[in-house]
């Protein structure tokens, strides 16, 4: 015999009171509890990604049940969230404003503050109420997964891992427009080591500098690319007296290889330019110092 068992006005559940919600929820929503007996339809956070209404900025920011993904519009920073425990949410950013990490209550990648730009996207998981990870950032200009050490080659976005994730700035430099320099640039000066024969690696930097202790020569360098310049800086030790003979690839004006200062302590100067990977122009300045 067919039956139709109908259920209707259960109060409790293991003792809680149980609060019903007042209406049917929409397609493919789900039951779920707020933890203390009050049941409400939302979406299915595992399979489905519905939009809620706009969440205006604030500190907290509050995360409301009723959906898992949301426009948090205005300015206000804030550093941690209103939220319940095991929500997976989104939020799409539609002002500039800063999320600052708090430790162990809104952790952001790396551990630093993020400048949002209009657009953006975060991704968020509460372990627990009012405990919430960042576990995913995308940037209108590109995507930032912290988890792949590949993001920190994308395009217009400045990253390191286990740095704070930077705003995107229109004035970072990138090789392959021109740019225009409105604060000085520095090139450090890297020591190189002296001996006999002296190495010199110009993938380590563009400006070098050695003191000599003896009769030296300075090699045909490594890692030479086309059109790479900058300084060598051969000083005498307080002997003096020291000379500097060249690797072949070292091209100077004539043919001939300069002598250089020999006073003790004296500074000459090697200014240089990389033609091919076999020629490097070469002119140098002395008694400087």
């Amino acid at each position: 015999m067919a039956s139709t068992l109908a259920v209707d006005k259960i109060k409790t559940l293991s003792g809680v009171a149980i609060g019903w919600p007042a209406a049917d929820g929409a397609l493919n929503q789900v039951l779920g509890t707020d933890g203390a007996g009050q049941l409400s339809f939302r979406a299915d956070s595992a399979a489905e990604v519905s939009k809620g209404a706009d969440i205006a900025s604030a500190d907290p920011l509050v995360i409301t049940a009723s959906a898992n993904y949301f426009i948090c519009t205005g300015t206000t920073g804030f550093n941690d969230m209103t939220v319940a425990a095991n929500r997976h949410f989104y939020l799409e950013f539609s002002g500039i404003l800063t999320m600052t990490h708090n430790a162990g209550v809104l952790d952001l990648p790396g551990g630093g503050t993020i400048v949002t730009a209009v657009g953006d996207v975060g991704e968020f998981y509460s372990t627990a109420a009012n405990v919430v990870t960042c576990v995913n950032y995308t940037r209108v200009g590109g995507v930032i997964n912290t988890d792949i050490a590949a993001a920190a080659a994308i395009a217009d976005t400045k990253i390191s891992l286990g740095t704070a994730i930077q705003a995107y700035d229109t004035d970072t430099a990138k090789t392959d427009v021109a740019q225009t320099w409105s604060k000085g640039q520095r090139g450090t000066i890297t020591a190189l080591a002296d001996g006999a024969n002296i190495a010199t690696d110009l993938s380590l930097s563009n400006n070098f500098s050695v003191t000599l202790a003896g009769n030296r020569t300075l090699d045909n360098p490594t890692n030479i690319v086309a059109g790479q310049s900058g300084s060598i800086f051969v000083t005498q030790d307080g002997t003096g007296s020291r000379t500097l003979a060249y690797g072949g690839y070292w091209d100077f004006v004539a043919g001939a290889a300069p002598v250089l200062t020999t006073t003790a302590s004296k500074i000459d100067r090697i200014d240089y330019v990389v033609r091919t990977s076999t020629s490097i122009h070469a002119v140098v300045s002395l008694d400087l110092s």
